[in-house]
């Protein structure tokens, strides 16, 4: 029998899923305790008090007061899934880098400190683009929104500096089909639409998707995780976006079961 202890996230980077967020949490946490482990469960927003030695925390917080904690308790060696600077290192500003350093494919994007660049891209008049903050993944729906042209990404630019939000990250366009993912470190993918039915997709099509997956979420250290994808025509499939440990909502017991697996596996051992 090993500890564990989970941390719910803040609602405020859950925005319209906290019962979802927090469902996934529940699910693992159930999970854990009928395999016979002590599980404990806090919100990110409590007072976090050391665990005591041999705790695994898996942890959904992103905040900046939760994770400056859990950084500490990493230094102590204590095992935190996801470790912290995987968790920092899906903010957008930070995520392009990282993606093109290991040669995962990805829309050209542009991170911008709160000012116009030099020259916009002629592609955000021929294709358009995704004007998104460039920190968490969203608060509101304000936080992503389709542009083109420079008008409508300056008009963007200037709803999100006066919300406080100095950097951004504009994102070329892909058309394609869409599609969501959900993994875990051990191997577990899941493949759905955007809209959480199931996708059909071809043998050749399932293995790139596995492989761009697992490349990403190696290159920010990810364990838990998911994102969204595009399937282009011309281009193959490219990664839109990087979260880590999502809600899980299309497959959340089969997802629990293998986050179980993984935070029970020794040092998390990995497929990746």
């Amino acid at each position: 029998m090993n500890a564990f202890l989970g941390i719910a996230r803040e609602p405020i980077f859950s925005p319209g899923k906290v019962d979802a967020d927090r469902a996934i949490l529940d699910a693992v946490a159930g999970v854990l305790a009928r395999r016979g482990h002590r599980v404990r469960i806090v919100s990110a927003e409590d007072t976090l008090t050391p665990p005591e030695h041999g705790t695994t925390v898996f942890t959904m917080s992103q905040g900046p007061r939760a994770l400056a904690t859990l950084r500490e308790w990493e230094r102590a060696g204590v095992r935190v899934v996801n470790a912290v600077s995987s968790i920092l290192g899906c903010h957008r500003h930070r995520l392009r880098d990282q993606l093109v350093r290991v040669g995962v494919p990805t829309p050209e994007t542009l991170v911008l400190e709160g000012e116009a660049p030099p020259a916009w891209p002629a592609w955000l008049v021929t294709d358009g683009g995704w004007l998104k903050r460039g920190d968490v993944h969203a608060t509101e729906p304000d936080d992503v929104v389709p542009v083109r042209g420079s008008a409508a990404a300056m008009e963007a630019m200037a709803r999100m500096r006066a919300r406080g939000i100095a950097r951004v990250a504009l994102q070329r366009h892909v058309e394609g089909r869409v599609c969501k993912f959900y993994g875990a470190a051990n191997g577990f993918l899941a493949t759905f639409s955007p809209g959480g039915t199931s996708l059909a997709l071809a043998a050749e099509q399932l293995a790139a998707l596995r492989a761009l997956a697992m490349s990403a979420a190696r290159a920010v250290g990810l364990e838990v995780y998911g994102g969204d994808c595009v399937f282009s025509p011309s281009a193959g499939v490219a990664l839109i976006d990087l979260n880590d440990w999502p809600s899980y909502g299309p497959c959340r017991a089969a997802a629990a079961d293998a986050i179980a697996d993984h935070l029970e596996t020794p040092g998390g051992a990995s497929d990746q």
